[in-house]
């Protein structure tokens, strides 16, 4: 019976998120007015990966320091390139000048370093002098939920209570897109797929996190959870689209319909996530000397702990079943897999 009322205020509390005012949408991909002129991070996160060839990163961000003389937002760009081979390039790379009007007077994303990275809702070219990148879309966006407001972040209305945190969402889960690549000693170019999600916020949005994407021929998924606020409760969401299914896995705690193992310091996952008829067990791991770690924001802008370390090198295996049969299995030799603040490894930072 706990269960039942459980997932039914659940879904809801699904059902009535979209008509609260502080409900994330599809539109909210462009840039917000800062809502602190002392701490402040937007970011747009593009992960795409190359079958056969490796993982690119961009990451777009604007940020207000607790330094800065004047509160008008600055750039910060991370940009990364993980082969399948496993050698990884990153480059962090800091602008004071930054447009985020479209130059038509039109009301899209848009996000400009004048002679560095040009972003927009067709896609987003980098002109760094050792890291030339372009993407544009090339198919259908997989936006993350069904129904009338596909733009919902995965948690769900959880977020919009006073006090949880920032703002996220995945814009999309998977699109099919056309690349180029060129750092001087390597050139590529073809098709792909990417992942594009956006966060903002004035404060520090969880007190740790885990979080998991893939995207291959074959395979799209996403799988997140962090801890609410300060307290110890965890939260999980995830997306698993493969030819044969479709399935959003609703928000829910730890130790409920959630079970989840991990130990960042040996750059291990193992999440089982469940709903009325399915499970799906999801196995990563990653070579400990594959992470890097990051700082920015937390705390460079909002002076925290959480320190992230980073691996696009995790070997993930997924295990699908339905009324307990085993359905599907697939092995996904190349994911991203991330952890911060507390449930990541304090050896790792040392």
């Amino acid at each position: 019976m706990y269960f039942m009322i459980k997932r039914i205020l659940t879904v809801i509390g699904l059902m009535i998120s979209p008509i609260f005012v502080g409900a994330t949408t599809l539109s909210d991909l462009s840039a917000h007015e800062p809502s602190s002129d002392e701490t402040w991070a937007e970011q747009w996160f593009y992960n795409i990966a190359i079958p056969d060839v490796g993982y690119f990163k961009v990451s777009l961000q604007t940020y207000i320091a607790p330094d800065f003389a004047v509160a008008k937002p600055k750039a910060y760009i991370h940009l990364a390139f993980s082969s399948e081979t496993g050698a990884t390039t990153k480059y962090d790379l800091f602008f004071d000048e930054l447009i985020l009007k479209h130059p038509e007077g039109i009301d899209e994303f848009y996000y400009e370093v004048p002679g560095v990275v040009v972003a927009d809702e067709q896609g987003v070219q980098v002109l760094h002098p050792d890291f030339l990148f372009n993407m544009e879309w090339a198919g259908e966006h997989h936006h993350y939920w069904h129904g009338l407001n596909p733009g919902q972040t995965p948690f769900g209305f959880i977020p919009e209570i006073p006090g949880v945190g920032g703002k996220w969402f995945l814009y999309t889960v998977g699109t099919p897109v056309n690349y180029s690549y060129f750092d001087g000693s390597m050139s590529l170019a073809g098709a792909g797929y990417a992942q594009l999600d956006k966060g903002w916020y004035d404060k520090e949005s969880s007190a740790g996190m885990i979080y998991s994407m893939g995207l291959t021929d074959d395979l799209y998924y996403m799988i997140t959870g962090a801890k609410l606020g300060d307290s110890e409760i965890e939260m999980w969401a995830g997306r698993y689209v493969s030819e044969e299914y479709d399935l959003i896995f609703l928000p829910a705690f730890n130790g409920f319909s959630v079970k989840r193992e991990a130990d960042a310091c040996s750059g291990y996952l193992q999440v089982e996530l469940n709903k009325i008829s399915y499970k799906l067990v999801v196995e990563a791991k990653a070579d400990i000397a594959s992470f890097y770690p990051l700082e920015f924001p937390s705390v460079i802008i909002f002076g925290g702990e959480q320190s992230y370390m980073k691996s696009m090198q995790a070997d993930v295996n997924f295990y699908l079943y339905q009324f307990g049969q085993l359905k599907e299995q697939v092995q996904m030799p190349q994911a991203l897999l991330e952890f911060s603040g507390p449930l990541a490894c304090d050896d790792f930072f040392d």
